[in-house]
């Protein structure tokens, strides 16, 4: 969904599905990797995909959605890339907001309304009860001290239980990385270009084009995570561990598909065709601003989620249609080593 960046602003942010944390010792998903998480000698480090028009370049980062906690990342190349670039391009996102205050709010509102079944009903009301019975335990295991669940339409407690589940099983957001690399871009002076289109609510009333989703997709969609959410869990946790080590193999085994997907509860109930004009201008955007520095800078850098530079149909497959060049990582030679 728009890279996974779709956000609401609104005079004050629109809270965003938040990881809760469980006390006590909960299971660990992911402990049987742990061993494989911490990062030794000299090894390739993230990969770096590599664009260029002519002699001009723009070196592309994949970045992990989940990351085990306390991952060491070698970043000597990415270090070097920063080094000689004069942009570095963020992800790119969309943001619907108002200026008018008490628009705002009944915008924060009606999307908080969205998230709750209606009527004051509960999951335990709306599900079967062997899948209700499965949420309790899951619920148990990861999240016994979140309140608020039982309220909360499927696919939003999906989320939210996922969240719960990954934090329990060490895993942070990738969003960390993120802060790591703007940190190294100060350092070398790189200046930031955001990829993010801003429209005003009564302009893209996304909102405004909630429908109704059938209880057979929430359901679908509850019932596939919490089946498979223990794997998924490891899934992310390799993946990162991967991505960490430059094992482009093991990283092009993975779907690229996150758990929440199919759960991606904003994405259900908005109308199709107002989401896909939404993504069709934040990509326009994106791509506006590669053409750009592409033309204007010897070397940029930029950062994209890996799940999307991952899917044939993604980011890379658009710049080959534009007629860009683009090498794949192990066609690149290795930059040099350092760790995060």
């Amino acid at each position: 969904m728009i890279w996974r960046a779709l956000l609401l602003a609104v005079s004050v942010a629109v809270p965003a599905a938040t990881a809760q944390q469980d006390g006590g010792s909960q299971p660990r998903p992911v402990d049987l990797v742990e061993e494989e998480i911490q990062v030794v000698g000299k090894l390739p480090g993230p990969p770096l995909w590599k664009v260029t028009r002519g002699d001009h370049v723009l070196w592309i980062l994949g970045t992990p959605e989940l990351v085990p906690d306390g991952l060491r990342w070698q970043s000597d190349s990415i270090e070097q890339v920063l080094a000689r670039s004069s942009e570095y391009l963020t992800s790119s996102s969309l943001r619907v907001g108002t200026t008018n205050p008490v628009k705002g709010v009944r915008l924060l509102r009606k999307y908080m309304r969205t998230r709750r079944i209606p009527d004051q009903g509960t999951l335990e009301d709306l599900l079967p009860e062997d899948l209700y019975q499965l949420f309790s335990e899951t619920r148990l295991s990861y999240a016994p001290k979140r309140d608020g669940l039982e309220e909360l339409r499927p696919s939003v407690a999906a989320e939210e239980l996922f969240d719960s589940a990954a934090q329990s099983a060490g895993l942070e957001s990738g969003r960390t990385i993120g802060r790591a690399i703007e940190k190294r871009a100060k350092k070398h002076n790189v200046k930031k270009v955001r990829t993010d289109v801003s429209e005003r609510y009564k302009d893209l009333p996304l909102l405004d084009s909630i429908r109704v989703v059938s209880a057979g997709t929430e359901q679908a969609c509850l019932q596939a995570l919490l089946q498979g959410l223990d794997a998924q869990l490891e899934a992310h946790a390799r993946l990162a561990t991967a991505w960490a080590v430059g094992d482009l193999a093991s990283i092009r085994a993975h779907s690229g598909d996150s758990a929440t997907g199919v759960c991606d509860s904003f994405t259900l109930a908005l109308d199709a065709e107002v989401l896909s004009q939404a993504v069709s201008r934040v990509r326009a955007l994106w791509l506006e601003n590669v053409d750009r520095a592409l033309t204007d800078n010897e070397s940029t850098f930029a950062v994209l989620p890996l799940g999307d530079l991952l899917r044939s149909d993604g980011p890379l497959s658009w710049l080959r249609q534009r007629g860009y060049e683009v090498v794949e990582p192990d066609e690149a030679p290795p930059l040099g080593t350092r760790v995060f």
